[in-house]
């Protein structure tokens, strides 16, 4: 259904070897997830493979991308270089690249700061980028235990995580990730 080997080349020759290879892991990751949890594998893979395809992209270019597509962005994500590229990401997926699915839009789109009320696929992105096989940060083991009990007990942990870590380094919390959080909480309770 998908010309995987066309966007895999596509971030080979775009992205450095580093994140070519994160990539590539988040791609697998999403797809065994979506296979644990009743997404859809071949879209998983897909968004893993594009989440980070404007990663590498100079800020400004990332901006003017999303401003001309999209929307004009807040002081938070201007401020915040980390969560640019979920949103031109996104935009670059859809716009440039001509891939109109909604699930692979928004799990590329949230694969950073989550959102209030997200999908079962953007919870599979979101996840399998926090736990891709590369990743190596303080409590990654914990987390992919996590990510195989459930998929809303590995968010709420990530979401913890990166709140914590946002408010030590004194930077701009997104309020997707806030309301995220909330979302989460409130489901569970």
């Amino acid at each position: 259904m998908y010309d995987f080997e066309k966007y895999e080349k596509l971030i080979e020759d775009g992205l450095s070897e580093y994140r070519f290879h994160h990539s590539m892991c988040v791609a697998e990751k999403a797809r065994q997830l979506a296979v644990k949890y009743g997404a859809d594998a071949d879209k998983a893979y897909l968004a893993g493979i594009l989440h980070d395809v404007t990663k590498e992209m100079p800020k400004d270019e990332q901006i003017s991308l999303i401003e001309k597509f999209d929307r004009e962005l807040t002081d938070v994500e201007r401020a915040n270089h980390r969560v640019l590229h979920q949103m031109s990401g996104a935009v670059y997926v859809k716009n440039i690249l001509g891939i109109n699915d909604k699930e692979i839009i928004g799990g590329i789109r949230y694969h950073t700061t989550g959102r209030a009320d997200m999908t079962l696929f953007e919870k599979v992105i979101y996840i399998a980028d926090f736990t891709s096989a590369d990743r190596s940060y303080p409590d990654v083991d914990i987390m992919r235990e996590k990510a195989e009990r459930s998929l809303d007990e590995a968010m709420l942990y990530s979401l913890k995580y990166t709140i914590r870590e946002v408010v030590k380094q004194e930077r701009a919390l997104h309020p997707d990730t806030l309301n995220c959080y909330n979302s989460i909480i409130n489901a569970m309770n």
